[in-house]
């Protein structure tokens, strides 16, 4: 008993369908924000630190979805490229807090314009009531349980 092709391929299940789609948007990202030294997923740390400086290591993970070694990552190389520092909790010596430099608040309203230009850029190529449908998509297939 052979596998069917048409109930077989990665294009069939809706995981590697919006990992595609995820890795192409990302990769859209990539290049422009390398031009001032980050990476998307650095963004999306930096732009959680805008909202709340001083987060606790654990407190910007959950609001970021990020898991704590993949984290870790980001925030090293954030850290060596001067965007952040990590210091100490003083209220709680196994915590660490995450806090933005001058430089990683500095870059905020430069790195917002070139997110939301590339954000217009993606959604221009759908009409505007095709685009609303789809982010009501994605927002139901990110409740918990899906």
């Amino acid at each position: 008993m052979g596998i069917d092709p048409d109930t077989a391929g990665p294009e069939r299940y809706v995981c590697f369908r919006l990992a595609r789609v995820m890795r192409k948007v990302q990769k859209y990202y990539e290049g422009p924000m390398a031009a001032h030294g980050i990476t998307p997923g650095q963004f999306y740390v930096l732009n959680a630190l805008w909202v709340t400086d001083g987060m606790k290591f654990k407190e910007l993970a959950k609001s970021v979805d990020i898991d704590g070694s993949t984290l870790t990552g980001i925030l090293d190389r954030m850290e060596r490229g001067g965007f952040i520092q990590r210091r100490d909790d003083p209220e709680d010596r196994r915590s660490l807090l995450v806090f933005l430099t001058d430089k990683g608040r500095e870059a905020g309203p430069e790195l917002i314009r070139l997110a939301e230009k590339l954000d217009r850029e993606v959604r221009g190529q759908f009409p505007r009531e095709e685009w609303e449908i789809f982010l009501r998509v994605l927002d139901r297939l990110s409740v918990p349980g899906v």
